[in-house]
């Protein structure tokens, strides 16, 4: 065994405590503490491991069965990086509180605007995938993606303003939601369970968690941007673990749902040369065709000749045209 003296035992764990507020000082009164950022930081550690298991699952499938693995790739690197932001004391504002409860501190609370930027982008990833699963229309695809940004949007600008006025935002965020809940729900499974049994259980399983969880980041925002209620490392739980599953956990879920699935019908099994062809593949194509089409008019042409010549089927026009 080691014989470690205590002084240098201590040093040790000196040198690994969270030192980020050293480098990126506090900027509120209720701002994240080394516990918050410690718990940010194990959450970016989940996030990277699994989007570098995610980058090796991706490049040893096939080219043809890529799509989902791609979004999921996306939805994981996204994630790292904004809970990196967080976990190091960045991306935040200091905003005046609304409301001050007792043993919370008054004036000001850390809001972290590049959360609800990853929000705008990863939301949108997340419904994009669901909704190609869904085999709906490009319009329905687009209108949901629009209305996600705008959802991530209303609550991102509502938590930066100090005056009650932020309710209105938080008001349209809902409205806009239950637009998405429609549109998932409504539009876009009743046209999944015309494709195939199992991409409709599939895309109901997800849809239904992700629309569960998704309508929880406003209770969150509630208690935290909104009411300011919870301290600020409480809040980075509850967004926390809500991330883990809606986003973690999802492109995990995600892959091994549509694992399966016939991915020719839903049209998304890409050629293997990718949707356009080299140009010597088309080169040999278009001779190949050029010689079948001089072929087939030089049989038309003979077949023509003999039917009009004299004494011929074709009548004694002499072949001349009548």
């Amino acid at each position: 065994m080691i014989d470690l003296p205590m002084e240098k035992f201590s040093g040790f764990l000196h040198t690994r405590a969270n030192e980020v507020f050293k480098d990126n000082p506090r900027i509120a009164n209720n701002n994240i503490t080394t516990h918050g950022s410690d718990w940010l930081w194990a959450v970016t550690s989940f996030h990277g491991f699994l989007l570098l298991a995610m980058i090796v699952w991706t490049y040893t499938t096939s080219s043809r069965r890529r799509v989902f693995h791609y979004f999921s790739v996306a939805i994981l690197l996204v994630a790292t990086i904004y809970y990196y932001s967080m976990a190091s004391n960045l991306g935040g504002h200091a905003v005046p509180v609304e409301f001050r409860h007792d043993g919370l501190s008054n004036r000001t609370r850390q809001v972290f605007w590049v959360r609800w930027v990853g929000y705008f982008i990863n939301f949108s990833l997340i419904f994009f995938a669901l909704m190609l699963l869904s085999g709906v229309g490009w319009a329905s695809i687009l209108f949901t993606i629009g209305l996600t940004m705008l959802w991530a949007t209303m609550l991102l600008v509502g938590g930066l303003v100090s005056s009650s006025y932020k309710w209105g935002y938080y008001v349209f965020a809902l409205l806009i939601y239950f637009f998405i809940l429609w549109q998932v729900l409504g539009v876009s499974r009743k046209h999944a369970s015309k494709l195939d049994a199992g991409v409709h259980k599939a895309f109901s399983g997800l849809a239904t968690c992700t629309l569960f969880l998704m309508l929880l980041y406003p209770v969150s925002w509630g208690l935290a941007e909104g009411g300011n209620v919870t301290q600020n490392d409480s809040g980075a739980v509850f967004y926390g673990v809500l991330d883990v599953f809606s986003q973690g956990l999802f492109s995990l879920a995600l892959i091994f749902a549509t694992r399966d699935l016939d991915f020719e019908r839903l049209g998304l099994e890409f050629m293997e040369y990718g949707r356009v062809h080299d140009h010597s593949h088309w080169d040999r194509s278009e001779k190949a065709q050029h010689h079948d089409n001089h072929h087939n008019a030089h049989n038309t042409t003979h077949e023509g000749a003999t039917l009009s010549a004299p004494g011929g089927t074709g009548g004694g026009t002499g072949g001349n045209i009548v």
